[in-house]
């Protein structure tokens, strides 16, 4: 009787084929995207490019030699180099773009010393210019994240952080705190809804599910517009408080922190039910019906034998809604006022309208190092309270 090979050489080159396709996917579409946010976030080469004659001069250069160096920088660019060096300073310091086009096309008739340079326009006196451009000189740099964290770096002063320098920072504990708001309304609001599914009557269920996955379907521009179509002043909510007499005029709700609120928490509850309810279903109705046979009440079976089973649908759901939240950009931008954009509409305002593709990657490094971050305490936590468990154990 012949037996067959255990490990046949075929099937681990088969098994290694197929195995590639998922790691070459992972790499194309994860790896490689995140990898050229993170190198667009410290690439300076846009400018550090366009000035190396002055980048090339020692730190004892004289203010002629610096001028000089400019000067010739200017003649080598064209229009379009010139055009985007000028844009890329405008950034650092509104009125670089006029000053730095306005030099690059006289560049020829200027003569190149620093006297003639100031003589031709006398914000070249002003040393803080000059500063930008040496700042640039170099192809990494960290001017984005100095930025989004508040930081000023200063030649003479080193880095420093003041009052009104922290936009960012701000915008990012708007953008936790939003989705700490709309992960608790989440789960409030689904957690019921979860258990009504999983231990209802087939009606119930068969309602409950229906209705949230109808919601889930649909997409999310329809379901947010939806939202601005109601709350509007003259919008349905409004003309029925105004029609009961709860009010006596129409009430904002809408373009506010409460839009927000209430039309991200109607997009992302799908998010946290079905996770709730899948956990649900796998808990056991004996042991509920045994609780009670020894005395216990409703709400104690429910507290002490439910509930701490159903935990893990909560952590699922609640960290599933959080994360999705964190990057929500369509939602807020249209239901929420200019107080309440998260982190993501300013990425996608530095894409769309400035072109700062360095500002908009170094926000979106932050926001991915807060919720690596975020990921890695509440690991963190749930192995200490595992560890706990053993030695109760």
């Amino acid at each position: 009787m012949s037996t067959a090979q255990a490990t046949p050489y075929g099937s681990r080159a088969a098994a290694l084929v197929l195995l590639m396709l998922p790691v070459a996917l992972y790499l194309l579409v994860f790896v490689y995207p995140l990898t050229s946010i993170i190198s667009l976030s410290v690439d300076n080469s846009g400018l550090s490019k366009r000035f190396q004659s002055l980048s090339s001069l020692g730190s004892d250069a004289s203010a002629d030699q610096e001028a000089a160096a400019l000067l010739a920088d200017f003649r080598a660019m064209d229009k379009k180099q010139l055009g985007e060096a000028a844009r890329m300073l405008n950034q650092q310091r509104s009125g670089f773009r006029s000053l730095v086009m306005n030099t690059g096309k006289a560049a020829d008739e200027i003569a190149p010393t620093m006297a003639a340079l100031v003589a031709f326009d006398d914000r070249w006196a002003d040393r803080s210019y000059w500063d930008i451009i040496n700042a640039n000189a170099a192809g990494v740099t960290w001017k984005y994240y100095q930025r989004a964290l508040g930081i000023k770096a200063d030649t003479k002063s080193g880095a420093s952080a003041q009052a009104g320098d922290d936009m960012y920072l701000r915008v990012m504990g708007r953008t936790l705190t939003i989705t700490f708001q709309v992960t608790i309304l989440t789960l409030l609001i689904g957690y019921p809804l979860a258990y009504a599914a999983a231990n209802g009557s087939p009606r119930v269920s068969t309602l409950v599910l229906t209705v949230v996955l109808l919601s889930f379907w649909t997409s999310v521009l329809v379901r947010t517009t939806a939202w601005v179509v109601l709350l509007q002043t003259n919008g349905l909510v409004n003309n029925i408080l105004v029609g009961l007499g709860l009010v006596s005029q129409p009430v904002q709700l809408i373009f506010n922190r409460f839009g927000a609120l209430l039309a991200m928490t109607h997009v992302l509850l799908p998010f946290a039910i079905l996770p709730m309810l899948n956990v649900m279903r796998t808990i056991p109705a004996s042991q509920s019906d045994a609780s009670r046979s020894l005395g216990a009440g409703r709400i104690e079976t429910f507290l002490r034998v439910y509930f701490p089973q159903s935990l893990r649908g909560v952590a699922v759901g609640g960290g599933t809604v959080f994360i999705l939240s964190l990057g929500f950009y369509v939602t807020p931008a249209l239901t929420g006022g200019p107080e309440d954009q998260m982190l993501a509409w300013f990425i996608a305002d530095f894409v769309n309208k400035t072109l700062n593709w360095g500002m908009a990657s170094a926000l979106s490094v932050l926001l991915l190092g807060m919720v690596a971050f975020l990921v890695a305490v509440a690991g963190l936590a749930r192995w200490a309270a595992a560890r706990q468990n053993r030695r109760d154990a």
